[in-house]
């Protein structure tokens, strides 16, 4: 830290009290932890005050060595902010965070006197650097973007495994679902890949293939454990699922692909599907991907009203519908993907696979 930063902080100390003025009334705490690392205790100290002004929780170290033992003990900061030329361990110690991959991804903030190109910002491993001394509303504006980003991603994720254990839940309520949302998240993502699917959309269909039947919440126990095929009342209530675990799935990232592939799934190619009654492309390709993972491991799977059927018969019942019900080109597709040979010892009488497409068309599947 050169002389000059800590004993000229004009520049900080005129802002200090600008924006604890400011912030101090009705703010809204922003969670996050911020390590600040100078030699200088006085440059320290404003930074931890412009910081927990802003709800920001604050750990200070005066060197390198310092501040990697504080990482090692306590935990990961959400944003470093680091002296350009800090002393202890070696100057550029934040370096040593970038070739770790529990650390890799922290971001940092270098204050530097120096004037830097983006080349040297770049091989310093800093994401920012700013002049010294440092403008709080500076330093204030680049913590509160990476945290806001760091906390984003963290609360996607606890978004994520919330809405799954909600439809793991739902589908432990019914006895005959054991394994159906890993599989058919499984059999989607194949699928989309054989497909060409754009990897960011693929992401998104094996996401809303974990989560189609999440809406099943909103159905009572008494329908999902039925042991027999479902009158019409009660389908009518089991249709609801589609739309409401559209709207449950709508928080995540990338919730409006989730959403519309969730909704979708129970469209029909040739329309009169619900609960939109979609046609042909205007189902969206996730939609009639997952479409037809989910009737594939609906049909091989044991129900107490029928044993599950082999490859050869659930793909005959695929075939059948292709054209009507689900994508032809992606129902040719899945056969590929299960290797299917003309036959494995179970072929169908004509009239049996009529009748099994009818239950499944019907949502009895």
């Amino acid at each position: 830290m050169s002389a000059s930063f800590g004993g000229g902080c004009a520049g900080l100390d005129d802002e200090v009290a600008l924006i604890i003025g400011a912030h101090v009334k009705n703010q809204s705490i922003a969670q996050g932890t911020i390590l600040v690392v100078d030699s200088h205790a006085g440059v320290r100290q404003k930074l931890q005050r412009v910081l927990e002004s802003e709800g920001y929780t604050v750990a200070t170290a005066s060197d390198g060595e310092q501040a990697t033992r504080l990482i090692r003990e306590t935990g990961c900061p959400d944003v470093i902010i680091a002296d350009g030329v800090t002393p202890g361990a070696e100057a550029t110690w934040w370096r040593h965070l970038r070739e770790d991959p529990a650390t890799s991804y922290l971001p940092i903030i270098l204050m530097t006197a120096s004037r830097k190109t983006e080349k040297e910002r770049l091989a310093s491993g800093a994401d920012v650097l700013l002049g010294k001394p440092p403008k709080a509303a500076e330093v204030l504006a680049w913590v509160r973007c990476f945290v806001r980003a760091r906390q984003g991603a963290l609360d996607a994720t606890r978004v994520e495994a919330m809405l799954v254990s909600i439809a793991a839940a739902v589908e432990a309520r019914s006895v005959h679902t054991e394994g159906h949302l890993w599989r058919v998240a499984q059999y989607s993502s194949r699928l989309a890949s054989a497909a060409g699917v754009d990897v960011v959309i693929m992401a998104s269909i094996r996401r809303a293939a974990l989560l189609h039947d999440i809406g099943m919440i909103g159905v009572p126990d008494e329908i999902l454990r039925q042991p027999r095929t479902l009158t019409p009342e009660e389908f009518a209530c089991v249709k609801k699922h589609a739309a409401l675990g559209a709207d449950l799935v709508r928080p995540l990232p990338d919730g409006q692909r989730v959403s519309e592939i969730v909704r979708g799934h129970h469209e029909r190619w040739q329309g009169e599907g619900y609960p939109d009654g979609l046609t042909r492309e205007a189902i969206p390709i996730g939609a009639r991907v997952v479409a037809i993972a989910d009737a594939f491991d609906a049909l091989t799977a044991n129900r107490p009203y029928r044993p599950a059927l082999s490859q050869s018969e659930a793909l005959e019942v695929l075939w059948f519908g292709a054209d009507a019900q689900w994508d032809p080109n992606l129902v040719e597709l899945f056969a590929g993907l299960m290797e299917l040979t003309a036959s494995d010892g179970r072929k169908s009488d004509p009239s049996d696979v009529m009748s099994r497409y009818l239950v499944l068309a019907t949502g009895h599947a």
